[in-house]
């Protein structure tokens, strides 16, 4: 059993996470806009390619490392919505069922609309939120738009983000904009479905394997903290 390996033992911990997850199911709350959802080859309610969405490919990956785990993940991508409409549609969903891990992702459709201050607060708001029930939230920046002009406000923008992450516990940053960007600062061909904002296959399985990581250290995070191993 772990409770009889000292805590400091990395392969204790490794031991621990392991039968964590092949005992129970990991439920993630995937929640955001139309990056979130699939769009445009998949929608949460109507179906379509289900690659188009970074949750098959976080899947995929996730159980890659951990075979015999359950991992539920919950699409609650809605096409169109805002900073706002995402947080207020958080803090439903969480007055009305249980998660493990929260991944909020939004911002892009404010771009333009609405100063980036208050897109940042709204945001900030639900982070805030997942923070006061004791639930951990992998934060994703905005990802890069083919439109002259957002490049440097969307970097900064995400470092906000960034910066919010590295001063709250329990928060991880999930840089989409490094990983989907060109040398100008667009996004990149490969990952454009067409129309320079939504992303491809290759784009949605990009974020997905980039956020596996973030997820399994928040789940490692979680189970050092409950003291699952003493």
């Amino acid at each position: 059993m772990c409770a009889n390996i000292p805590s400091t033992n990395r392969e204790a911990m490794i031991c621990c996470f392991s039968k964590i997850h092949m005992a129970q199911s990991s439920i993630v709350l995937c929640i955001g806009d139309s990056h979130t959802a699939g769009f445009p080859y998949y929608d949460p309610m109507m179906g379509g390619n289900p690659e188009s969405s970074y949750q098959f490919w976080l899947k995929q990956e996730l159980l890659r490392i951990h075979p015999d785990a359950d991992y539920q993940l919950i699409n609650e991508g809605m096409c169109g919505d805002t900073a706002r409409g995402i947080v207020i549609r958080l803090q439903h969903a969480l007055k009305t069922s249980s998660f493990n891990l929260v991944i909020l992702a939004g911002g892009t459709n404010d771009l333009g609309m609405i100063e980036e201050a208050q897109i940042f607060n709204n945001l900030q708001a639900g982070y805030a939120t997942c923070r006061q029930k004791g639930l951990p939230v992998i934060a994703p920046g905005i990802p890069p738009i083919r439109i002259d002009g957002y490049e440097t406000k969307v970097e900064a923008f995400n470092n906000k983000i960034k910066t919010y992450a590295e001063h709250h516990p329990n928060v991880l940053f999930a840089d989409w904009f490094t990983a989907l960007q060109d040398e100008h600062g667009y996004l990149r061909n490969i990952y454009d479905s067409g129309d320079g904002v939504h992303l491809s296959v290759a784009g949605y399985k990009c974020i997905g394997l980039l956020l596996a990581p973030l997820v399994k250290s928040s789940f490692t995070q979680t189970a050092i903290n409950n003291e699952k191993c003493l």
